[in-house]
């Protein structure tokens, strides 16, 4: 899941590390996200709208919404155990 990690650094180590770091809380999210969070996240980063989400999924908007929350709560929660853990 190619998730938020684009940048415009200009040194390769950088770069690299930043990459690693990407992959690292893509493969967390992976694990920790539904199938409807996956989903959702997905269009939500590809800039659809909650109405839009919510019709091509058959979901009230309101379950769009809670999806987020979800998510935005397991990744802090992945970003903070990843802080700890270095």
């Amino acid at each position: 899941m190619d998730v938020v990690c684009e940048s415009k650094m200009s040194n390769p180590e950088q770069m690299l590390i930043s990459r690693e770091e990407c992959d690292d809380i893509e493969e967390k999210l992976s694990q920790v996200l539904s199938d409807l969070e996956r989903k959702v996240l997905r269009q939500y980063l590809d800039g659809r709208t909650y109405q839009e989400i919510s019709v091509d999924l058959k979901r009230h908007v309101k379950s769009i919404d809670n999806a987020l929350q979800r998510v935005k709560r397991k990744l802090e929660h992945c970003m903070h155990v990843e802080e700890f853990s270095i």
